[in-house]
């Protein structure tokens, strides 16, 4: 499922500016596809943001739902708490 030779020709698409040419000279209908698929790729990309955040610090949310793992956490805090 992860296809990036897919991504990598999207990603030409838009760096080579066919994208915007096709666009800019583009009927209508091509244009309304453009749109709708820029509008699915950023929705795709806050997905994955989310999710990539998700995976690379789900040991750190789990410690956390643990009071001991809140408690080590807030051990390990070098800010102080309390302004001087």
């Amino acid at each position: 499922m992860l296809d990036t030779d897919y991504l990598e020709r999207v990603a030409k698409y838009f760096d080579s500016g066919d994208c915007k040419f096709e666009f800019e000279h583009g009927e209508e209908e091509r244009r309304l596809l453009i749109l709708d698929f820029l509008e699915h790729l950023m929705e795709l990309g806050e997905k994955a943001d989310a999710l990539a955040t998700k995976l690379i610090f789900k040991d750190a949310y789990a410690t956390l739902l643990t009071e001991e793992g809140v408690a080590a956490a807030e051990e390990n805090d070098d800010s102080p708490n309390d302004p001087q």
